[in-house]
C-alpha cells in the first residue's frame, strides 16, 4: 500500500502544499471534459496545488490563440465547490502585438487589473491563493517598449523593477485580498535570481531548467531560496528529455500512461538506466526531483486522470534507490 502523497512547506507562508503540484499547460489535449477529471482525480489522490494560467491554450494554424485561457475554464470547473484543501495559482501574462493574434496582455497597472479580473471570472471565485507575473525572463515583462514577445531581459541594464506594472499589480492585488502569495515564474534561473535579489516577493516558479539532464535551477535559485525562505516551484520537468521521433534513434516501451503522450526519449543513457532499473523515464524524473527537499512542490503537466496518477504514485514510491540516485547525478549535460 503507498504512503500518503507527502507535503512541505511552501516557503515562510505557512501553508504546506503537496510534493506534487497538477500543472494546467496541457489541460486542455484531450478534451475539455477530461481536463475537468483530471483535475478532480488530482483532488482525490491529495494533491493540493494547482496551477494555471491565462496564456495556457491551442493556438491555431495561422498562429492566431484560439482557445487561449482554456486551462483557467478547466481548472475553474475542476475545482469549483470542492471542501477538499488546495491552493490555487494563475499568473498575469504580456504580450507585445496589440490585438489580431494576442488581444491580451498587460502594459499599464489598470491592464494587470483587467486581466484578473477575467481570471477570476474563469476560474469561478472571488481571489487566488497565488499570483505570478508570467515568463518575466521576456523583455516585454519589465521594458514598456518592448516591441519582440521573444526579446530577453538583459540582466547588464539597469531596470525599475519595483515600480514596473507587473510588480504593482501583485502588491496591489494582495494588498486588496485578491490573492493571498505573489510570486514570478521564469524559464531562466539566472534572470529569475537577478530579479528576485532586487523584489521580495513569497514565491518562484522555475521552469525548464530541472530534469535529470539539467541542473540550472537549482545551482542558480537554490542559494536564493536558502536567502529569502521564499517558496520554490518547478516545473516543465520533461523538457529537454524528448525529442521527435524522426529525430531520435531510440525508443523505449515504458511502463504508465505518461510513455503514450508521444514523447520519444533521446538520450541513450537514461533509456539504457529505465531499462535496467524497471522504472520509467518519468518515474524517474519524478523521485529523482522529489530528493531535494528544499522544492515545495513539483509541476506535473497532465490531461489525463491517468497520467497525474502515474506522477503521483513515482512520488509516493519515495526517493530513488542511492546508486540509482548517483548515477543520474553524474548524468547531467547542461548547465551553467
Amino acid at each position: 500500500m503507498p504512503i500518503g502523497l507527502e507535503h512541505r512547506s511552501f516557503g515562510c507562508t505557512g501553508e504546506k502544499v503537496s510534493v506534487i503540484g497538477l500543472g494546467g499547460a496541457a489541460l486542455y489535449k484531450h478534451s475539455y471534459e477530461q481536463g475537468v477529471a483530471t483535475v478532480k482525480h488530482a483532488l482525490d489522490l491529495g494533491v493540493t496545488y494547482f496551477d494555471t494560467s491565462p496564456a495556457y491554450g491551442k493556438a491555431g494554424a495561422d498562429g492566431r490563440w484560439v482557445e487561449r485561457g482554456k486551462s483557467q475554464l478547466i481548472m475553474g470547473e475542476g475545482l469549483d465547490g470542492t471542501s477538499k484543501p488546495h491552493l490555487l495559482a494563475t499568473k498575469l501574462v504580456s504580450y507585445t502585438t496589440l490585438g489580431g493574434a494576442n488581444p491580451m496582455g498587460y502594459r499599464t497597472l489598470e491592464d494587470c487589473r483587467l486581466q484578473l479580473k477575467h481570471s477570476l471570472n474563469a476560474l469561478r471565485r472571488d481571489k487566488v491563493d497565488v499570483l505570478q507575473g508570467h515568463d518575466m525572463e521576456k523583455a516585454k515583462a519589465w521594458v514598456p517598449n518592448a516591441l519582440n514577445d521573444d526579446e530577453l531581459l538583459d540582466i547588464d541594464k539597469e531596470h525599475d523593477y519595483e515600480n514596473s506594472a507587473i510588480i504593482q499589480a501583485l502588491r496591489e492585488a494582495k494588498k486588496q485580498g485578491l490573492c493571498s502569495y505573489i510570486g514570478l515564474s521564469f524559464n531562466q534561473s539566472v534572470a529569475l535570481a537577478h530579479v528576485f535579489r532586487r523584489v521580495k516577493l513569497d514565491m518562484c516558479l522555475s521552469a525548464s531548467q530541472y530534469s535529470l539532464l539539467d541542473r540550472r535551477s537549482p545551482r542558480t535559485v537554490q542559494p536564493l531560496v536558502d536567502e529569502q525562505g521564499i517558496a520554490y516551484v518547478v516545473g516543465g520537468i520533461f523538457r529537454g528529455l524528448v525529442a521527435s521521433y524522426e529525430a531520435s534513434p531510440f525508443r523505449l516501451s515504458l511502463q504508465g500512461p505518461l510513455a503514450q503522450t508521444g514523447g520519444i526519449f533521446s538520450d541513450e543513457r537514461l533509456i539504457k538506466l529505465a531499462k535496467t532499473s524497471g522504472i520509467s523515464i518519468a518515474a524517474l524524473t519524478v523521485r529523482f526531483l522529489i530528493a531535494n527537499s528544499k522544492l515545495s512542490t513539483i509541476l506535473v503537466g497532465a490531461s489525463r486522470p491517468e497520467e497525474i496518477e502515474e506522477s503521483v504514485l513515482a512520488a509516493q514510491a519515495g526517493p530513488l534507490p542511492p546508486d540509482i540516485h548517483q548515477t543520474l547525478e553524474n548524468l547531467y549535460v547542461v548547465d551553467g
